[in-house]
């Protein structure tokens, strides 16, 4: 293994050690081949040294690297292997803890159940590159578990990505993952409902955050949290549930939990709906997330997501495929995507848009 600038690296050569950006977001998974995508997306990232391995002249590598995208590349690494084991595993565990907590008056042990989400940032080196693991790794159909997961881990990059300190972090993750606890008092026929809700379903629908915060209330755990799984559906313009309330009335942990929620529930395969666009959600954010919801958040978010679906391998709405290599920070839902031999700048194009990932 040996250290090289980015300047003098060629393909064929292949990545020792994962590579990071300065606030650990992943940029090129371990074992990757290197081809004229991965010196892209490097550059990109303001990358300038990276360890390869000292037999890096591995031809078959490049075709394969070439043809294959990011996405790929990285759900056939075993960080991403490792990464969907212990996602899966952390589900069940989750699942036993709420239901416990819910049949008896014991406490909720926060930190034996925050414990497993938080070593998927220690183990097998995965850092905040977590965000791109989590965009390859939509399907689940989980209104509960897998979802309170993903709101965990997305709620924890995003305190991360906001300099929160090591105790607020572990706040926010425990949050994201009992923010729906109410929903196991919500009959399951609501849940898992494939056609829309009629208006009395949908009002029985909300009152999980309420139902929730009477499970927690009485139990010894953080007050941010508890107000978080009361909270997590208001709105800082007022008009979210079940209160109404706005702005500095929301509790502080509520309103992060608030983002990762809707883009975890919206980008992910539901009963009734399947997955948005990511792009499309990110321009939804850029419409009216500063009215809807924390300044600070949304703005955070957005300013860190759009760069984690840098050479990603896009189809658009008009069948073309190709690769996002450009994200235009004035609108970040609409970048430029190289598709063969073009290069298709989506924000001077209109009726142009991704519709998926893939």
């Amino acid at each position: 293994m040996k250290l090289i600038s980015v300047d003098d690296i060629q393909q064929g050569m292949v990545l020792a050690q994962n590579v990071y950006t300065l606030d650990d977001q992943l940029v090129l998974p371990k074992g990757t081949a290197i081809d004229p995508k991965a010196i892209r997306r490097l550059h990109n990232y303001n990358i300038f040294n990276v360890f390869i391995n000292e037999d890096d002249e591995k031809p078959e590598s490049i075709k394969s690297s070439s043809e294959e995208s990011f996405g790929k590349r990285l759900k056939e690494s075993e960080e991403f292997k490792n990464f969907k084991k212990a996602l899966e595993n952390d589900a069940m565990h989750l699942e036993t803890a709420l239901k416990q907590s819910f049949t008896s008056d014991e406490a909720i042990k926060s930190q034996s159940l925050v414990a497993p989400v938080m070593m998927l940032f220690d183990q097998n080196d995965t850092g905040a590159g977590i965000m791109d693991i989590i965009h390859n790794m939509r399907g689940y159909d989980d209104a509960i578990y897998m979802h309170s997961i993903n709101v965990a881990l997305i709620s924890n990059m995003i305190a991360r990505w906001m300099r929160k300190s090591d105790d607020e972090i572990r706040i926010v993750t425990t949050a994201g993952l009992v923010h729906d606890i109410g929903k196991l008092v919500i009959p399951q026929d609501i849940l898992t409902k494939t056609t829309p809700l009629t208006a009395r379903e949908n009002e029985t629908l909300k009152t999980h955050a309420q139902l929730g915060y009477q499970l927690l209330k009485d139990k010894d755990i953080d007050q941010h949290i508890k107000n978080a799984v009361l909270m997590h559906h208001e709105r800082h313009d007022g008009s979210g549930y079940p209160f109404g309330i706005k702005g500095e009335q929301i509790d502080e942990v509520a309103r992060i939990i608030a983002v990762a929620d809707i883009y975890d529930d919206l980008t992910s395969k539901r009963a009734n709906h399947d997955p948005v666009s990511p792009f499309k959600v990110i321009g939804a954010f850029e419409t009216d997330g500063l009215i809807k919801y924390d300044a600070d958040v949304i703005l955070t978010f957005l300013n860190h997501i759009a760069n984690t679906f840098l050479a990603n391998k896009v189809r658009l709405s008009n069948n073309l495929e190709g690769e996002v290599i450009y994200i235009n920070p004035d609108n970040l839902s609409r970048p430029t995507v190289k598709c063969g031999d073009s290069f298709i700048d989506l924000s001077r194009m209109k009726d142009v848009y991704i519709t998926e990932i893939i």
